[in-house]
């Protein structure tokens, strides 16, 4: 390479290659995922009395697609892609650089801490970018749950309107339970990361790129392992972040007898859904969940990997040195 091709060529830093990865990761999968991620937050967020059977998927899919046509499964899309982009832009900036200081931290303690460094830097990127995004979320949440598109017109409408008639508070309502969030990717990202190193092999070196099937298998196994320890809290974040949509759904309907009981607090749902639902109610719409989060987890980690490998090879701080 000459030296004018080394001057022109960009350069990024680590920090700046993970944030990319991740901004791209999280749009290109907010598209391809949409459709499934509306059917699973219109299951979470209705409320069945204990025993009661759920709808069948398919029949949900086909009611929803009927009544509100195909437009309906990209509800909320525009606000999935402002919560997306921003949160894996974060996260994984975050993660990236939060491994390199716990790393560097505890080493001083105890040389085999690869575990424990991924469980620490995945818990970090996750509170952060939780709560840079929780607002996000809570607008995606109502944009998706509304039966037609006159409640919030868009985005910015649906920020406005929630600020004025709830709160502040409301946007952030959604924030406490999705800490508890964490315990997802404290168990997905360790987990993810063993997973990768076995798949590369003890002998390989630290900057080994890994095949595309290789990176399925670990970004599968570990997101459905994590999501079925940590998914109830998705049911309690999505009933809270709801809620106030869904009073004014259950006072504008005339066929509706029973009184509309909304939640207090993190305490008072989890303690409502236990009693009024039973354990069925903090894994109602696991399937269409583990439907949409799985394949979302493998194209967001596949994808995030090969920018990153591109970015690194192209623009990465030794890159001009090949």
């Amino acid at each position: 390479m000459t030296k004018q091709e080394k001057r022109s060529r960009i350069l990024l830093t680590d920090s700046q290659i993970n944030t990319l990865a991740g901004a791209a990761s999280g749009a290109f999968v907010s598209v391809l995922v949409s459709p499934l991620d509306v059917v699973k937050t219109r299951i979470q967020v209705k409320r069945l009395p204990k025993g009661a059977a759920d709808t069948p998927l398919l029949t949900t899919i086909y009611r929803l697609g009927q009544q509100e046509g195909f437009r309906a499964f990209f509800k909320g899309l525009g606000t999935t892609m402002l919560g997306y982009i921003p949160n894996w832009a974060i996260y994984f900036g975050t993660y990236q650089w939060s491994k390199k200081q716990y790393a560097s931290a505890l080493s001083l303690i105890h040389s085999e801490h690869d575990m424990l460094v991924n469980l620490l830097a995945s818990v970090t990127a996750g509170a952060i970018s939780n709560t840079a995004t929780a607002p996000i979320w809570t607008i995606r949440t109502r944009m998706m749950t509304q039966t037609n598109h006159e409640d919030y017109r868009n985005t910015f409408h649906a920020a406005q309107k929630i600020y004025k008639t709830e709160g502040m508070y409301a946007l952030f309502r959604g924030v406490i339970p999705s800490m508890w969030g964490l315990i997802h990717v404290g168990v997905q990202f360790p987990l993810y990361e063993y997973l990768k190193k076995k798949c590369a092999g003890t002998d390989a070196p630290s900057d080994h790129h890994l095949s595309t099937g290789q990176l399925m298998f670990a970004s599968s196994v570990s997101k459905v392992i994590a999501s079925v320890v940590a998914y109830p809290h998705e049911i309690v974040r999505s009933r809270l972040q709801d809620a106030g949509h869904a009073r004014r759904i259950h006072q504008k309907s005339s066929t509706t007898t029973t009184e509309f009981r909304e939640y207090k607090n993190v305490r008072d749902a989890v303690r409502t859904i236990a009693k009024e639902e039973g354990l069925r109610g903090f894994y109602r719409g696991i399937i269409p969940a583990l439907l949409r989060t799985v394949p979302a987890a493998v194209l967001t980690l596949i994808s995030y990997e090969k920018m990153k490998d591109f970015l690194t090879d192209n623009c990465g701080p030794d890159s001009t040195q090949q």
